[in-house]
């Protein structure tokens, strides 16, 4: 039986703190995402026994859910779409192509060995969250190859979510008015973009005031947090999933005020200078290693090699674009999974879609395939620019 330290929140945090700033120096020598050692760290702090009394785990909670959402909103932010202008509608087609495929060989396996619809969509998902970071690191997130696989990343997220939101009302309540409420976040979108580029066309020198670097009260930073909270709070009236309006806000500002600006590193310094590593670090920490007792250990083999199958196959279509190590090593990445998995497990278990066996499972294919999948990828895109050069 772990023993169970309870602890200061702020102690934790500090700990959080110190590891975050050690773990990129450490992880750049060996070679290894920063990701994959923040969750690594979370799961020893889990397996150390560190806890916090209630108060001071609903803030922790609050904070790493907030992480998430700022991630989302990044990787929203982060796609240059005046490099999507470049690479076209292809890309958007070709990431829609693979993850069609991609749906249909997660169905035709997960029937196959008798489960349901439910674990065929949460298998069809990506992990936008940890390939964005991955892509960071290795200089390629603004690349042709980068921004592809960002954009496939993000269909694939987009229609899990849209998926599972559809799949779990019609199961509930069948359908309703209620479903038709997805389509608000899609009209705000719209309604903001239109005032927006009004807004730049009438006042173009005032705004660009908000991009200086000594603009004294932020007010660039602090439009941007409620540009994000405005589309996470119509997510939730909407009874869509927050991370689906965290991206469409950072996809919003990326298209308004596009590339480059002081504001935009001024909110990654925000993202993951602090909140991003913690949600990774609580992702590790939250981890419940007795789960697996109940038999879901046996499970894993199986879903691992569905999630990456599933991934692979449909991904030779970079082929196109791209060469064959590329491709291979997109499919790879695209194989990761995370925090969308981990959150709709939890949903499939609440519903009785899938039983807590189903869910560790599910649990530990994503910690797995979300620290072996960057590891190989950036294996294969570091070895072919050492056999170019």
């Amino acid at each position: 039986m772990t023993m169970t330290i309870i602890i200061s929140p702020y102690i934790l945090l500090l700990l959080i703190a110190v590891f975050a700033f050690i773990i990129p120096i450490l992880s750049g020598r060996i070679g290894v995402p920063a990701v994959v050692g923040e969750i690594i760290l979370g799961i020893i702090f889990g397996a150390l026994g560190f806890s916090l009394e209630a108060e001071g785990r609903i803030v922790l909670d609050f904070l790493a859910g907030f992480g998430l959402i700022f991630l989302m909103f990044l990787v929203g932010l982060e796609i240059d779409f005046s490099k999507v202008g470049v690479l076209g509608a292809k890309a958007f087609i070709l990431g829609s192509l693979i993850y069609i495929i991609t749906l249909c060989i997660s169905v035709f396996l997960t029937y196959k060995l008798g489960y349901g619809f439910y674990l065929a969509i949460i298998l069809a998902s990506s992990a936008g969250g940890l390939i964005l970071p991955t892509l960071r690191e290795l200089g390629l997130s603004k690349s042709d190859f980068g921004q592809t696989i960002l954009i496939t990343a993000f269909v694939a997220e987009f229609a899990t979510v849209l998926l599972v939101t559809v799949y779990t009302i019609n199961l509930e309540k069948g359908i309703t008015g209620e479903m038709f409420l997805l389509v608000l976040v899609f009209v705000l979108f719209f309604v903001l973009y239109y005032l927006g580029k009004l807004a730049i066309w009438h006042y173009p020198e005032r705004l660009s005031a908000w991009f200086k670097s000594d603009q004294p009260s932020e007010i660039g930073v602090r439009a941007a947090f409620a540009l994000l909270l405005v589309f996470v709070a119509i997510s939730e009236v909407a009874d869509v999933e927050a991370i689906l309006g965290a991206f469409l806000a950072g996809v919003m500002f990326s298209i308004l005020f596009r590339g480059g600006t002081v504001l935009e590193q001024k909110l990654f310094g925000i993202g993951y200078g602090f909140l991003i590593p913690l949600f990774f670090i609580t992702v590790g920490m939250q981890f419940d290693l007795g789960a697996l007792a109940g038999g879901g250990i046996y499970l894993v083999p199986m879903l691992l090699v569905i999630a990456f199958v599933v991934k692979l196959a449909p991904s030779l279509l970079f082929i196109v674009r791209y060469s064959v190590k590329d491709s291979i090593s997109a499919g790879v990445l695209l194989s990761s999974r995370l925090s969308l998995i981990i959150a709709m497990a939890a949903v499939g278990l609440e519903l009785g879609l899938i039983d807590a066996t189903m869910e560790s499972a599910i649990i530990l294919l994503a910690i797995i395939t979300c620290i072996c999948c960057p590891i190989i990828f950036r294996k294969m895109q570091c070895g072919q620019k050492q056999a170019e050069s």
